[in-house]
């Protein structure tokens, strides 16, 4: 019987069972038709944002079942995980109302449906830093999108890091510093703190992506005295 997986917790550790639960949509991505003129046919202009959209779920739940328990598992963000795609999670917000009603001869079974509200992506379980050797190296990813990588660098001095071609250079490094694909911020922890270090950074973070191996192997470099680099691929699908 499928199930599905909120925040570590399966609807079974909730006394609810699945009843019916919407497939993962393709998300939406923006565009823009802009008519020239004179032209016989519109252009079409592609971006790379994509929209989020709706899962629905389905519960049903016995009578001796505690229902508040079920309306305080699915609150608030997390990871949805459905049991016939294991390796793979979604980011999905609870923050919609729950309709209910009671169903049976007895009316002793009551039925619950939420609304969540997914991000357009499914991302890899298995997503542990991979560490590079030696520079250039070659890293292999798996999904049907690029992904945004965490880098972690350790060196000291004036140090440049390239992914497929983007250089990224950084001066005055001492220590570890890490380089967020996803959020476009390169920091250093401090007594548990985020520092940013941005500011002593050249280039073009942003595109410092990783791409699936069914188009490119990735290819890693680095200069200067670099002693480790680790790579968290944070791996998608679309």
């Amino acid at each position: 019987m499928m199930y599905i997986t909120y925040n570590g917790i399966t609807n079974t550790d909730v006394g609810a069972e699945l009843v019916e639960i919407d497939i993962p949509a393709r998300a939406e991505r923006e565009n823009e038709t802009i008519t020239i003129p004179g032209r016989v046919s519109p252009l079409l202009r592609i971006y790379p944002q994509r929209d989020t959209y709706s899962i629905t779920v389905t519960l049903r739940i016995l009578y001796n079942e505690d229902l508040s328990t079920v309306y305080n598992w699915l609150s608030g963000s997390g990871r949805l995980v459905f049991s016939d795609t294991p390796d793979r999670y979604y980011n999905v917000s609870a923050c919609a109302g729950i309709s209910s009603k009671r169903i049976g001869a007895a009316n002793t079974i009551r039925e619950v449906k939420i609304k969540l509200t997914c991000a357009p992506f499914a991302y890899a379980i298995a997503n542990d830093p991979v560490e590079l050797t030696s520079s250039p190296a070659q890293l292999q990813t798996v999904g049907t999108m690029y992904s945004e990588p965490l880098i972690e660098l350790t060196g000291t001095g004036d140090v440049s890091l390239t992914v497929n071609g983007v250089t990224l250079e950084i001066k005055d490094v001492s220590g570890t510093v890490f380089i967020d694909v996803h959020t476009c911020q390169v920091y250093k922890l401090e007594y548990g703190a985020k520092t940013s270090i941005l500011s002593a950074t050249t280039g073009w973070i942003e595109q410092m992506v990783l791409v699936p191996d069914t188009e490119a192997v990735n290819v890693i470099s680095w200069t200067g005295d670099v002693s480790g680099v680790k790579i968290t691929k944070n791996e998608r699908w679309q």
